[in-house]
């Protein structure tokens, strides 16, 4: 169920118009890293999440993008201001012609689309996404902060990178909860797991603690080991020391509580079904 509140999370102060600003702000209503996307991408995890405390998380942070997406609507249609009449070299044309309120673009004028939602269903996989998210659109909120003197716009956005930051926190601590399940468990991890490959060769080169240490080898010329020419022919190793052998049930890796349906066998003497 869902309920509005008519109170902002957060009051909206605008002391006056700026179009040029309000194309900006898009970006965050209906772009790739704002409100919206965040919103409908936790809310949609959270629907297919077997954890009741990670589903909670997931939804409480959902409703509050929304509350986000609706404060930054309402400063999208203050700095839009009147458009009873308005100028032919105005700023925001395409809002003014279609209303005078926020469109569900990004300001380079691209509609949103639901292509922007990350869900995979794979709690450790998802909430990485959305501790990245989270950064991206603080990185957004931080740049728009150095694009207008507006004192009640700077207010609201320092408000809403600063509620970026404890979305952030939260999905971090979440993942630290989850260590080891998902695709975090040993699953079908080859010798090749372990290996760091260094593929572009030359000055630079660089070592650390990406490609060094914790049982990771650094191979100079993966080519020369372990390639050549295509061949034909059975495989010498289908899998490896640590890999999952053929016939394991992936859906019990990602779902404890799924249990792999069983054929039904027919009744004796029974006819079999005609199609």
């Amino acid at each position: 169920m869902f309920k509005h509140i008519k109170d902002m999370e957060y009051t909206v102060h605008v002391d006056q118009p700026d179009p040029r600003f309000a194309v900006l702000l898009l970006e965050q209503f209906g772009g790739g890293n704002g409100e919206l996307k965040a919103a409908l991408q936790y809310f949609s995890q959270s629907l297919g999440c077997n954890d009741p405390k990670i589903r909670d998380l997931l939804q409480d942070i959902a409703a509050e993008e929304l509350s986000h997406l609706e404060m930054v609507g309402e400063c999208l249609g203050m700095l839009i201001g009147p458009v009873d009449s308005i100028p032919k070299d105005f700023d925001a044309n395409h809002m003014a012609l279609l209303g005078g309120g926020p469109l569900l673009i990004n300001s380079g004028g691209v509609p949103w689309t639901a292509a922007y939602i990350n869900s995979t269903g794979d709690l450790y996989t998802d909430l990485t996404s959305n501790a990245g998210a989270e950064l991206r659109a603080k990185l957004i909120y931080e740049r728009l902060l150095q694009q207008t003197d507006d004192a009640g716009v700077k207010d609201m956005i320092r408000f809403l990178l600063s509620r970026e930051e404890s979305h952030n926190f939260s999905f971090m601590q979440a993942i630290s909860t989850i260590q080891g399940s998902g695709v975090k468990k040993d699953f079908r991890d080859s010798d090749f797991s372990k290996k760091y490959m260094n593929m572009s060769t030359g000055t630079g080169d660089s070592r650390g603690p990406w490609n060094q240490g914790n049982e990771i080898s650094y191979e100079e010329n993966p080519n020369e080991k372990y390639g050549g020419p295509a061949q034909y022919g059975k495989d010498p190793q289908p899998a490896g020391g640590r890999e999952v052998q053929p016939g394991y049930n992936d859906h019990t890796r990602n779902n404890p509580q799924y249990s792999q349906p069983k054929p039904t066998q027919p009744t004796p003497g029974s006819a079999p079904n005609q199609h």
